[in-house]
């Protein structure tokens, strides 16, 4: 689809307006890669290979976390603990109730780790690696409970790096994997071994940059890719919409570069795609099955590529953190 037919809806979300910025770097080159929400702030990975504590509306961080020697490439909060992949084939976890900067867990792989998630019930850490030397990307599996080296791995699901790991919020055995291989693969951990487990194969003809479930009952599944396309497919390989190249956008006159990522709002059940500029401006549209609804523009935060996006449309605040090094809030 070239043309993507969009219509305005402000009234979807509450106005959001500039609220504070910090400059991270303080004279040396360093990147924001993630935002994430950890309690009532933010954590942010950063190029320097760290992870930083903001409190909302926060100018200095709290507290910051260090400990891999690669890249980090996936940072995740859950109840009182915060997760971290990195390229140096790791996955870290932090207790946020302890003092101490030290990990209390590190899970490891043979190969860089891009992407990773635990399980609703919190039972199984699922991760996903970038393609070695061998032309293998796996899936691995970790007891959270027990630090080491993964006990299970599936090797043939994928052909390239598996960018994405997605575990379902309402059933603990069923977990989505995304693929620069252009796949979205589903699985059930109730079947024994990768083939049985294998449930569903979508291919999105594209480079999965991110994708994740969404719906009611996490029923359907979006997906973006490099070549910032995006997808809607329903959890059992069937293709909803195909949106293209969303920076067609412009025939609207909204000037959209990149998409920072897809936002799920369970009270509305509504999906929003969050886009940016190269000078860092951040769009939010709603997502419809064959349309969008552009809702605002969040502006006056950002000066360059924006990485790392949340918020808590419940208490109306939004985040974002860009290769510049700025890290910006906005309140209603």
């Amino acid at each position: 689809m070239s043309r993507i037919p969009v219509t305005n809806a402000p009234s979807l979300l509450p106005a959001l307006r500039p609220a504070a910025s910090v400059q991270l770097n303080r004279g040396s080159e360093l990147y924001i890669y993630e935002t994430v929400r950890a309690g009532s702030g933010v954590a942010v990975s950063t190029s320097a290979q760290e992870v930083h504590l903001f409190e909302k509306f926060g100018v200095n961080a709290v507290r910051t976390l260090k400990y891999h020697s690669g890249h980090i490439t996936q940072t995740r909060v859950r109840e009182e603990s915060l997760m971290s992949s990195s390229r140096d084939g790791q996955i870290a976890v932090w207790d946020l109730r302890q003092s101490t900067n030290a990990p209390s867990l590190v899970f490891k792989s043979e190969d860089p780790i891009l992407s990773f998630d635990l399980s609703a019930d919190s039972s199984l850490l699922v991760g996903g690696t970038q393609l070695n030397n061998d032309c293998v990307a796996k899936i691995q599996f970790w007891d959270p409970r027990a630090a080491g080296a993964p006990l299970k791995t599936f090797e043939d699901s994928h052909s390239d790096d598996v960018t994405q790991i997605h575990c379902n919020p309402f059933a603990p055995k069923q977990f989505l994997s995304g693929s620069t291989d252009g796949l979205l693969c589903t699985f059930d951990l109730s079947q024994p071994d990768e083939d049985d487990a294998l449930q569903f194969v979508a291919n999105t003809g594209a480079s999965v940059s991110q994708c994740g479930y969404f719906g009611p009952q996490s029923q359907f599944i979006f997906a973006q890719s490099d070549m910032e396309t995006l997808q809607l497919w329903t959890s059992e390989a069937t293709q909803l919409a195909d949106f293209g190249d969303v920076r067609e956008l412009s025939h609207a006159g909204i000037s959209i570069d990149y998409i920072i990522k897809c936002k799920y709002d369970p009270a509305a059940q509504r999906l929003y795609m969050v886009a940016g500029t190269n000078a860092g401006e951040v769009h939010l549209l709603h997502v419809g099955v064959e349309s969008m609804e552009y809702i605002q523009q969040l502006a006056h935060g950002n000066s360059g590529v924006v990485r790392g996006f949340d918020w808590d449309l419940a208490e109306g605040w939004a985040v974002a953190g860009c290769e510049g090094g700025q890290l910006a809030w906005w309140s209603k």
